[in-house]
């Protein structure tokens, strides 16, 4: 039986924590922290963390071509862990476009479950869906040569990425595609595959090259011949947070025998349905409480979305673990 590493669940309470306060805290106060070296990374970890678990999972379950992963069972699967969460509040804002803003029954409306439903954050939903479809491609392409495609993959994602520019894709359309991340996630299965076999002295160089990425177009308006919109969201700024994770990977393995670190880890296994709620939370809640002080928001949009995204995901668990 594999053993869980718990190093994992609280990267990902981590990141559920960053990004609730890249919501609850202006782009001024997040500059001032130096966001863009840690919670402006939020998603490409999330992705990096899929990218892992999934070909782990594949390598565990003996998978070898696409055809082994991509069955109905698979499918299901990820409509059981993405969708059915997401469909009860997506349902929730429906009904709350109905009855407390009023709107009239629309074609928009049901199209906004394609989009993610409502507040911010909701495009990372059918992103992660793509990254479902798009990880065993990847996994199956990678299997043999994963450092040799690794590589390549930095290329073509990078040539995507002018094609997406020179396309002029709307940003209300960029935003809901896996382009910017396919890389994340390849470097995700990369060290899923690897594993133990990557040295972080490898990672130095690039992950340096990244910082500065990051650092010129944050702090210098730096442009680059792609996307501008999602700044350091690109493929280049990727090996530094790959960094993170294999360094978060490495030391925040803990073992769970104190309440501090078993909340971490429930939250991170939790991270899912807390970023649903929170969702829901910023589109709805959190603008009605600008007259409080400030700490006094900030400590709701994180005590709130996280206590009842933790019983939400107790509930599902519960419901889900019904014969």
């Amino acid at each position: 039986m594999t053993t869980r590493n718990n190093a994992i669940d609280v990267l990902k309470s981590l990141a559920i924590v960053s990004v609730i306060l890249i919501h609850a805290l202006p782009d001024s106060t997040l500059y001032t922290i130096l966001a863009p070296y840690y919670i402006w990374q939020t998603v490409p970890v999330f992705i990096i963390l899929f990218g892992y678990n999934s070909a782990q999972s594949f390598i565990r379950k003996g998978y070898s071509t696409l055809k082994d992963i991509m069955t109905l069972d698979y499918i299901m699967n990820k409509v059981k862990r993405l969708l059915l969460p997401f469909g009860f509040i997506w349902l929730l804002q429906i009904i709350v476009q109905l009855t407390y803003f009023d709107r009239d029954p629309s074609l928009d409306l049901l199209f906004s479950f394609i989009k993610g439903g409502y507040g911010p954050g909701s495009y990372f939903i059918p992103m992660i869906l793509q990254a479902s479809l798009l990880v065993p491609i990847i996994y199956s392409v990678m299997r043999v040569h994963p450092t040799k495609w690794m590589i390549a993959l930095f290329f073509i994602s990078l040539v995507v990425e002018l094609v997406a520019y020179q396309l002029d894709i709307s940003g209300s359309l960029y935003r809901l595609l896996i382009i910017r991340h396919i890389f994340s996630l390849t470097l995700g299965v990369w060290i899923g595959l690897l594993k133990d076999k990557i040295k972080i002295k490898w990672l130095i160089i690039p992950a340096f090259f990244s910082f500065i990425y990051i650092t010129a177009v944050h702090y210098f308006n730096w442009e680059m011949i792609i996307e501008e919109y999602w700044h350091s969201q690109h493929a280049p700024s990727y090996f530094y947070v790959l960094l993170l994770v294999i360094l978060g990977m490495k030391g925040l393995n803990v073992n769970g025998d104190f309440i501090l670190s078993r909340l971490f880890i429930l939250t991170g296994r939790a991270s899912y349905h807390i970023f649903l709620v929170q969702m829901f939370y910023f589109w709805l809640i959190h603008d009605q409480l600008t007259n409080l002080p400030t700490a006094i928001t900030l400590i709701m949009a994180l005590i709130v979305p996280i206590i009842t995204g933790l019983g939400y995901y107790l509930t599902n668990e519960r419901i889900g673990s019904k014969p």
